[in-house]
């Protein structure tokens, strides 16, 4: 899981499902004044063009020396074998990775420094097991679209782990099952493509420090990797509305929009930098969708009662999980949050909701973590309510837990 940081308004989101903006909202989209030349070129904040020179070169997979003489000591026969022996091998070695959420390192870093974030954890197994000859990619999972909101940060979590093929099976190699599920729709990456995001994320870093001219050169970068990837032209946006160009900013979130008119984050922005320009017409039209699309997503209420609660907002924390709930029933998450609420609002039918929860999480890691939280608050005599042959299960990819040390 990853959490993507931008100021205000943002981004990187796996493409949502599930809503279509209709034609008459696309089409009245104000008509693009810079063309993408102009755009990727960065001439308004670099001052002059950018050319591949400028642009960073990363070897995120780089394997060193001792990562080849760690890697020889690990012995196996098949690739499955190959494979168990890499982890428990790194594991039996006292080989923490610390996350560090502002760390997107490459493999050889990580390495050595033992720190990371998710995306460096992702580009180090990858880089350890090819070093081993097997074969894996980076794999994303299509999660709903969960938003945290803090003061004027916006987070949206996306998930993307790897996967192994060993010949008669896969293993998924993940350190946090919050979000994992695979009956979720998944898709391996290309490593173009997982490069791609790496450098958004050190351009959404850069963002974030307000070094705009690193930050545009990190997307530059992640852009002549993926150019038709929606969510790097929204990140692009964000960087030019950042710098005080929101005529440039505004291009780019429709260039994101004409690549994927369901992008709902693009949408958003862009309705935000038309309205900081006056144009209130086209900014109100947008909003009203925006709003519909919200009124009817379970998750965007859920990312409600998640923030709610954090600040301690118990009573709106129920009302968010119920709206929730009311659209989406089948997410224990959903449930256990609306448990947790209103077992700190004092209301009676947190059992219940737990028991939901553990139900509906019987088919992955998350009963387990559920199970332990309820124990800590002495509640451990809840039990889930498991009709039969209602739970699914998936026995071709078996999920590795891992040591992530928070």
């Amino acid at each position: 899981m990853q959490k993507i940081r931008i100021i205000s308004l943002l981004i990187m989101i796996a493409g949502l499902a599930g809503c279509a903006l209709q034609p008459s909202v696309t089409a009245s989209l104000p008509p693009q004044e810079f063309s993408k030349e102009h755009l990727l070129s960065g001439a308004v904040i670099l001052g002059h063009p950018v050319t591949d020179v400028d642009l960073p070169n990363i070897d995120i997979l780089g394997v060193n020396s001792e990562m080849r003489s760690f890697l020889a000591s690990v012995d196996g026969g098949s690739d499955s074998d190959h494979f168990d022996a890499l982890v428990k091998s790194l594991q039996s070695k006292n080989f923490s990775i610390f996350y560090d959420a502002d760390a997107t390192l490459d493999a050889s870093e990580v390495f050595e420094e033992q720190r990371g974030n998710c995306m460096a954890f992702r580009a180090f197994m990858v880089a350890m097991a090819r070093g081993l000859g097997l074969e894996i990619k980076f794999n994303q999972v299509f999660i709903p679209e969960t938003r945290y909101f803090e003061g004027q940060h916006t987070f949206v979590y996306q998930h993307i782990n790897v996967i192994a093929d060993l010949g008669s099976e896969q293993r998924v190699l993940d350190f946090n099952f919050v979000d994992y599920n695979p009956v979720y729709r998944q898709k391996t990456l290309e490593d173009v493509d997982a490069f791609a995001r790496f450098y958004s994320n050190l351009a959404m870093d850069f963002l974030s420090q307000r070094n705009i001219a690193q930050a545009f050169l990190y997307l530059r970068k992640a852009l002549s990797l993926s150019p038709d990837t929606a969510d790097l032209w929204n990140n692009l946006g964000a960087i030019y509305r950042s710098a005080g160009h929101a005529d440039q900013a505004i291009d780019a979130y429709g260039v994101s929009l004409a690549l994927d008119s369901n992008n709902m984050i693009a949408l958003s922005n862009l309705e935000g930098a038309l309205r900081n320009r006056g144009d209130f017409a086209l900014a109100d039209i947008l909003f009203k969708r925006i709003q519909r699309y919200r009124e009817q997503n379970p998750y965007y209420w859920y990312g409600i009662a998640l923030a709610a609660y954090k600040q301690e907002h118990f009573e709106l924390a129920v009302e968010g999980a119920k709206d929730a709930i009311s659209l989406e029933r089948g997410d224990h998450r959903f449930h256990f949050l609306l448990g947790m609420a209103r077992l700190k609002v004092g209301d009676n039918g947190y059992r219940n909701s737990f028991r939901q929860a553990l139900t509906l999480s019987a088919a992955n890691e998350d009963q387990k973590r559920y199970r332990r939280k309820l124990d800590t608050l002495g509640l451990g005599d809840i039990k889930p309510v498991l009709p039969a042959g209602r739970v699914r299960r998936s026995e071709s990819i078996r999920p590795w837990t891992w040591w992530w040390y928070l």
